[in-house]
């Protein structure tokens, strides 16, 4: 999901847009899969993946983790979040830095769809 930075997240950490487009695979991801199961994360930053494994974060992301909550819990979702270095994944390497083209390149079956925020987190920048 490339996008340029909605102006609303200017100025954010780099740690609240890793955590915000976690969130947004979550609610991708279960407007795609059937109820029930499990569902698996791959992202390059430490403190997202603790965020969502542990369900523990500061006041300020706190909306994060319950709207992921009550959007697995409503499916029935089990979520596990993992990382795995940037160096190791060269196609969200590509992708983060808007080369899709590249991307392409590297996985020929790749779809590459337009981001955009979980509702919830639509002019809601929290700091």
């Amino acid at each position: 999901f490339p996008t340029p930075v909605p102006s609303v997240y200017v100025g954010c950490p780099i740690f609240f847009l890793e955590a915000l487009v976690v969130l947004v695979a979550i609610h991708q991801a279960v407007s795609l899969l059937p109820s029930g199961g499990c569902l698996a994360i791959y992202t390059d930053n430490f403190n997202a993946v603790s965020l969502f494994n542990t369900l523990a974060a500061l006041p300020e992301y706190n909306w994060l983790l319950l709207s992921a909550v009550d959007t697995l819990l409503d499916r029935d979702l089990d979520l596990r979040v993992f990382y795995i270095p940037g160096k190791e994944n060269v196609v969200a390497d590509h992708l983060s830095r808007g080369r899709i083209s590249d991307a392409l390149s590297i996985s020929p079956g790749l779809v590459v769809l337009v981001f955009e925020p979980p509702r919830d987190a639509l002019g809601v920048a929290r700091k």
